[in-house]
């Protein structure tokens, strides 16, 4: 909650009614919510004194993780981390997230986007490295970048594309390396085909 926080004086901001801390710059390092803060970082506040969304002035470890210096640091209401940016390489749910990379999380604590720090295959997927990778909130893929050629469900996707998954395991959307027939429409090579969670082409440009 934000009880004596150390702020200086002039970068107070209070909600309306003057009674609870919106924000602050910190006048000297302190820990909040058993996270260690240092001095000259902006903390702020939901309208609950929970923390929401700070600046940080210096590297800062949270649930594990070293978020960079001079970034944002955002929570959601019960005090998990929502995202920030990482000053060291971490692998978060088993997927090695590039130092420099912006995480973002779900409400339960499940990644939700990151930049992967190397190529590597995820749920039979190749995974181009460098590139940003999401995942819904069972840890399923949702978007990706291709390192390689793939082919799913008789369906040959390009390398380099941007890959979009449905929560059924079934393909979105892809650049498709082959050209394919569907439902009375032709699919030319080298076309952005859109599908239906059910399979069906709905879009192909």
């Amino acid at each position: 909650m934000a009880k004596d926080v150390p702020c200086r004086e002039d970068s107070v901001v209070r909600f309306p009614g003057g009674s609870f801390l919106k924000s602050c710059v910190l006048s000297e390092d302190c820990s909040i919510q058993e996270i260690a803060f240092r001095e000259g970082s902006v903390v702020g506040f939901d309208e609950s004194g929970r923390l929401w969304r700070c600046n940080i002035s210096g590297d800062t470890a949270v649930g594990g993780l070293i978020c960079r210096a001079g970034s944002e640091m955002e929570f959601f209401p019960d005090g998990l981390l929502q995202s920030c940016m990482l000053s060291v390489g971490a692998t978060i749910d088993g997927v090695p997230a590039a130092a420099g990379s912006l995480v973002m999380f779900h409400e339960n604590g499940r990644l939700f986007l990151c930049d992967l720090m190397r190529e590597m295959t995820i749920q039979g997927w190749p995974i181009k490295g460098g590139t940003d990778v999401c995942f819904f909130d069972d840890g399923r893929l949702s978007a990706f970048w291709l390192s390689a050629d793939h082919e799913v469900d008789g369906i040959l996707l390009s390398a380099g594309t941007r890959v979009w998954i449905g929560r059924n395991g079934r393909l979105i959307a892809g650049t498709l390396k082959k050209g394919l027939e569907a439902g009375g429409s032709t699919c030319m090579t080298g076309s952005f085909a859109v599908f239906s969670e059910s399979g069906s082409l709905m879009h192909c440009g």
